[in-house]
């Protein structure tokens, strides 16, 4: 009887080794294989999933993805400047602000000649002594009903805007939208411009103006941050 039983037991275990032997080399319940699909592993305190997203660094944004990012009104520095000075104070309003911008350039380019103040029949003041002088403009804006603020800047001849900016704002229809004039010259000041411009352009707001000496306009950004700041478009 004793035999018996220990030959059972014999066979029994000579089963139990052979199945061990079977499942060698096969992982386990929760061992992480090379595979790359990403595998959750239960937070040690909480027991919650500890996925992190893994995000591929070489993909684009997208177009919603960038005007997302985009805060606050879209904005366009246009301007006229016959020597430089107008210039040099838009392009310090288009880097504070970030925006686009765009010159005014005339068909007909102003010589020295035609700038000559002493000289009563040059151009420039055949022009500014003519209300319905129109200058033509070379090329435009393509899309200028995208912008919200505007800013136009110009210099003062004989104590108002050149007519060239007269004819900007016969071409464009600026309604709705704000807009913050802005010039230079020796000493004038801003000549009343801000509200003949609110006269061309009456369903637009217009923003109080800012004035910049020739002599500072290559050196005006603490002035123009200033000016910013107190009408309400400080970035």
């Amino acid at each position: 009887m004793k035999k018996i039983i220990m030959l059972l037991t014999a066979v029994t275990l000579m089963f139990t080794l052979a199945a061990c032997g079977s499942n060698a080399g096969k992982p386990s319940d929760g061992v992480v294989s090379d595979s790359p699909v990403q595998t959750v592993e239960p937070d040690n305190e909480t027991g919650q999933s500890n996925q992190t997203e893994t995000q591929n660094p070489d993909q684009e944004e997208t177009p919603d993805d960038i005007e997302s990012k985009e805060n606050g009104s879209k904005a366009l520095v246009v301007y006229f400047s016959a020597t430089g000075n107008t210039k040099a104070v838009a392009e310090t309003i288009a880097e504070l602000q970030g925006a686009d911008i765009y010159e005014i350039v005339p068909e007909q380019p102003y010589t020295d000649e035609d700038l000559n103040y002493n000289d009563r029949s040059t151009r420039a003041t055949a022009e500014q002594n003519n209300p319905d002088a129109r200058p033509a403009i070379s090329g435009g804006i393509e899309d200028i009903a995208e912008y919200d603020v505007i800013y136009v800047g110009y210099p003062i001849w004989w104590g108002d805007m050149p007519r060239i900016l007269y004819t900007f704002f016969d071409n464009y229809d600026l309604t709705g939208k704000t807009i913050a004039p802005f010039c230079t010259s020796g000493g004038s000041g801003l000549s009343g411009t801000p509200k003949t411009i609110g006269s061309l352009e009456p369903e637009a707001d217009i923003l109080d103006g800012l004035h910049v000496s020739d002599s500072a306009a290559g050196n005006a950004e603490d002035k123009v941050s200033e000016w910013l700041g107190s009408i309400g478009q400080a970035e």
